[in-house]
């Protein structure tokens, strides 16, 4: 194994490097030498970097260390070649050797040679060797592949299996191959040649000075680029200036206290590939990564034909593709198109089973366990189906039990009856050979795999995380729910193990020790977990209880030792240090709920939500206070007020109040003062008069108009225009024969004229100011159908021309009537006679009814009694097949309480493209814990509001808000 790393320093190193013949040397410099090479390079390197110095610079950088002597004339001589003599001078100073004359046993090399002490180093150090009968041949020339492999030895790197281009000798590869990759010397065409000064001068200066050079630059993204050094350190840097794309950019990268200068060019960005990576699924791939700037200004849309299909993206880690998927993609030729980008077409197949995986490495001596067994598509992924499965005791033939849920295939080896009831698979023993065979037939797929039955497993390795708190919070409080305890537990076969599902929370509050699955956890004291439970996926989650500091909790598993410890930090419960009360915007009428703005801030300083603690009026018991936030005030609260509400507002209401008063408002924690406010409170509102009513003022014999809540106005004594509630108005027709009042309704009898009177009525909670002038009164007119002489028919969206389109998506065409600009209540049954369609072959009509037939446009008419045409409209009609494309909820807002269920599915309506309601499959999901969600029904679960989503199994959804008080 190498003991270096790549960068190629030695000069500093007092590591031990092993030479080829495996004798371990200590390479010690002198001090005088180790100052010398400190005092050149820091000159040098203020001069120029490493990458930037010249052959000659380098030369006089290791001539000033005595390494290298220049010729008589002055010069270095960069282009003669060097002898082996000199060599083994230069490889002992550039290793730090000590001269070793005796260790020079050549029958060439003089006891008088001026390099005796220089061979001796090199040939003990094993760096060079003799070239056979005894001799060393200090005049011969050094060849490139020699020089190779003496300075991978002193770099303390390793042989290379790399391809070397150029001739070289098949011993020295493996040495060339490593040096090239180093960066130590650049590639040859011939390596058998004399090595050149300069060469040697390169090489030396590398292992000398751990020099290293840009292998290869590349561009992440417009703003990022990661270099690599051919010492195999990767530096990323992030660009204070965006590449432009096209433009060769130059840019300076750090990298050991040096400079390096690289060009880099953003590629301009491309989709390289769009296709079908799953069922419902495409992916496009792009040329490069993309920044996060550049993926937040694209948009998706995939198309087939004229029908859009609403997509998800994710991108990938890479950043170089992103995947738009949706509940379902019906086979065909899809249009996707990326905001900026050409369109692309992509042909989607329906999924198709095209292979069996059994996927389970083992098969253990021991309880349930699973094979893994999964039916793959044609793009690899997992189907939602189950195979079937057979498995085969090979040792006696006999057929062994499996269960299968969920698509999941599981076996039972235990052999206690106690843990498993199937005799066959008891028998089983550890070195038999077990069969399973796994069976697709509708896509004739079959798979087996044997496998010889090992020991059972047991975590040999446990290692227990550092728990996170809770979502929104920063610390793990007392009385927490849902924490979890992160855990990696590996048998002896490096198998992962996941602990078993529990069926329900396991009590622990009084407990010091508890055991699961054989891992006996022990805690240093009790009360600070009160219950556990395991999900389906192995996921550990824990209760705090009511102590407070730090747990110890030590995890064992008493069969193999393995053992894993855990200090966890738990305090105390956040509760209110400072309430910060601020006046709301309205104005504050008793007997109306006001939300007070605050800013609550807890023991920790950390800033509290409304949900996070709880309100009280301060005339509750000292046991029903403690621990809650307490009002008090001169001005007293209607009952239930203060209170926090489901979306975490503070209300106030008060109560008793007959002439603006200024209320004094407190706000106290056991005892404690945490906030104050002033207010004015004024008296209750009254009701002055009805001021409007949108209702319609022209009728027709039968026409119909609605006048109630929704309709009718009233002005308070504040100024301020409100909908009237139920029971507080009451309606009035003088000429009753003329026009009825009937459950919300005015309906037209007869031709003439009459008033209408509207007064408010005073009741409970609602009050109405004594002698006000508070009635409202209209005419209301009934004309003769012959009267309304301009008449339109109401707007008809686009119509469905498909199969069954008169039976699900007929419309019934309704007239609009004008009368001196003002519409007109008419009676649809007799205002006209039928509808009549230009084009028969494109929109059929049956009495007022049309339905489409085939794509296109047709003039539809509207005609009177008298054959005469009222009114026309072009409409047009569309084969398209009916999806959803809107979902809507038929409230904005619900309300339930913690533990009460709320059925949805009677609220959600799906509308297609044609605005006809229809029947889809769908999911509804939550956006927070407050709800937790059972197919179309929702339950409260804690305090607090959830956005609630009907996604639709073509991916359009709607939302809705579930408040939980």
């Amino acid at each position: 194994m190498r003991e270096t790393s790549h960068q190629l320093s030695l000069q500093n190193s007092q590591q031990p490097k092993h030479f080829r013949g495996g004798e371990k040397k200590v390479m010690k410099k002198s001090l005088s030498l180790l100052v010398a090479i400190a005092m050149v390079f820091s000159v040098f390197a203020s001069m120029a970097s490493a990458a930037e110095l010249t052959a000659q610079q380098k030369f006089d950088a290791l001539k000033e260390q005595g390494i290298f002597e220049g010729y008589p004339d002055g010069t270095a001589g960069l282009n003669k070649e060097m002898t082996r003599a000199e060599f083994s001078k230069v490889l002992a100073l550039v290793n730090g050797l000590p001269q070793e004359a005796s260790a020079a046993n050549y029958t060439d090399v003089a006891k008088s040679h001026w390099a005796i002490g220089f061979i001796g180093a090199v040939t003990k150090a094993n760096l060079m060797e003799g070239v056979g009968l005894n001799k060393f041949n200090p005049n011969g020339k050094v060849t490139i592949e020699q020089m190779a492999k003496t300075v991978v030895l002193s770099a303390g790197l390793e042989e290379s299996s790399a391809a070397v281009q150029g001739t070289v000798s098949a011993w020295a590869k493996g040495y060339v191959a490593a040096a090239v990759e180093a960066g130590i010397i650049p590639a040859q065409s011939n390596y058998k040649a004399n090595a050149t000064r300069q060469l040697l001068v390169e090489a030396s200066y590398v292992v000398v000075n751990g020099a290293v050079s840009v292998q290869s630059a590349v561009v992440v993204d417009d703003k990022n680029i990661e270099v690599t050094f051919t010492d195999g350190t990767v530096v990323k840097k992030t660009l204070d200036t965006a590449l432009v794309a096209g433009q060769a950019t130059k840019v300076t990268v750090e990298h050991n206290g040096q400079s390096y200068e690289v060009t880099v060019t953003l590629g301009a960005l491309s989709i390289s590939k769009a296709a079908q990576t799953d069922a419902g699924e495409i992916t496009v791939s792009f040329n490069r990564a993309l920044s996060a700037n550049e993926q937040a200004g694209l948009t998706y849309e995939v198309k087939a034909g004229l029908i859009p299909y609403n997509v998800s993206h994710k991108w990938a880690e890479d950043n170089k593709s992103v995947v738009l998927s949706t509940n379902y993609l019906p086979a065909n030729e899809y249009v996707v198109t990326v905001k900026g980008f050409d369109p692309v077409t992509v042909k989607v197949e329906e999924a198709k089973a095209a292979k069996i995986e059994i996927g389970a490495t083992s098969l253990q001596k021991a309880g349930t366990q699973d094979l893994k067994i999964d039916v793959l598509n044609q793009f690899g992924k997992k189907m939602n189906v189950t195979p079937q499965v057979t498995v085969v005791h090979a040792n006696t033939g006999a057929t062994l039990t499996t269960t299968q849920t969920n698509n999941k295939t599981e076996i039972n080896l235990a052999s206690e009856e106690a843990k498993n009831p199937a005799v066959a698979n008891r028998a089983v023993k550890v070195d038999d050979l077990v069969q399973v065979t796994a069976v697709y037939p509708s896509a004739g797929l079959t798979a087996s795999k044997q496998y010889k039955v090992v020991a059972g497993s047991a975590a040999t390795s446990i290692k227990l995380g550092n728990v996170a708190p809770l979502e929104g919070k920063t610390r793990i409080s007392a009385n927490e729910s849902g924490l979890v305890l992160p855990y990696e537990m590996v048998d002896q076969y490096g198998a992962k193990i996941l602990f078993s599902a529990t069926t329900s929370s396991v009590s622990v509050a009084d407990a010091t020790y508890f055991e699961k699955d054989g891992i006996n956890f022990y805690l240093s004291e009790a009360g600070f977990i009160s219950s556990y439970s395991v999900d389906s996926n192995g996921v550990f989650k824990f209760n705090t209880g009511t102590k407070t500091g730090t747990l110890m909790i030590n995890a064992i598993n008493p069969a193999t030792s393995a053992s894993a410890s855990l200090a966890l930090n738990v305090q105390g419960s956040a509760t209110v240090k400072s309430l910060q009360l601020s006046a709301p915007a309205t104005q504050v009428v008793a007997g109306e709920i006001v939300k007070i703005p605050f800013v609550a801030v807890d023991q920790f300083d950390q800033q509290l939500a409304g949900k996070d603690f709880a309100v009280i009026s301060a005339t509750a018991s000292d046991a029903v206070k403690k621990g809650k936030v307490a009002f008090t005030s001169n001005v007293s609260f209607e009952a239930g007020y203060p209170r926090i509400n489901g979306k975490g507002e503070l209300e106030f209401k008060f109560t008793g109040v007959a002439a603006n008063t200024t209320a004094h408002i407190y706000a106290n924690l056991d005892g404690a003062q945490v906030g104050q406010l002033q207010l004015t409170v004024q008296p209750a509102s009254e009701a002055v008069r009805v001021v409007e009513a949108n209702v319609a003022k022209y009728f027709t014999v039968g026409g119909e108009s609605k006048l109630d809540t929704d309709t009718i106005k009233y002005l308070d004594n504040y100024g301020r225009t409100k909908s009237v509630t139920k029971d507080t108005y009451n309606v009035v027709v003088t000429d009753p024969t003329v026009v009825q009042y009937n459950n919300g309704k005015l309906v037209a009898l007869k031709e003439g004229k009459t008033k209408v009177t509207i007064t408010l009525v005073a009741i409970e909670g609602f009050k109405v100011r004594a002698n006000a002038n508070q009635a409202f009164e209209f005419e209301v007119t009934v004309l003769k159908n012959s009267d309304v002489t301009n008449y339109a028919i109401k707007t008809v969206d686009t119509v469905y021309g498909g199969k069954d389109a008169k039976a699900t998506h007929s419309v019934t065409v309704e007239l609009v009537g004008k009368y001196s600009g003002q519409d007109v209540a008419i009676n649809q049954a007799s205002a006209f006679a039928l509808v009549t369609s230009q084009d028969q072959n494109v929109l059929r009509s049956e009495g007022k009814v049309i339905w489409g037939v085939k794509a296109g446009t047709s003039t539809v008419s509207a005609i009177g009694s008298n054959g005469a045409t009222l009114a026309t409209a072009t409409v047009t009609v569309s084969e398209a097949a009916p999806v959803a494309t809107t979902v809507t909820f038929k409230k904005s807002e619900y309300t339930v309480t913690n533990g009460t269920s709320l059925n949805l599915a009677e609220e959600i309506e799906v509308k297609d493209q044609y605005g006809k309601a229809i029947t889809v499959d769908g999911l509804l999901a939550s956006s927070d814990k407050a709800v937790t969600v059972s197919g179309k029904t929702v339950t409260g679960a804690e305090r607090g509001q959830a956005t609630v989503t009907f996604i639709t199994n073509n991916n359009v959804s709607g939302s809705t808000v579930v408040v939980v008080e």
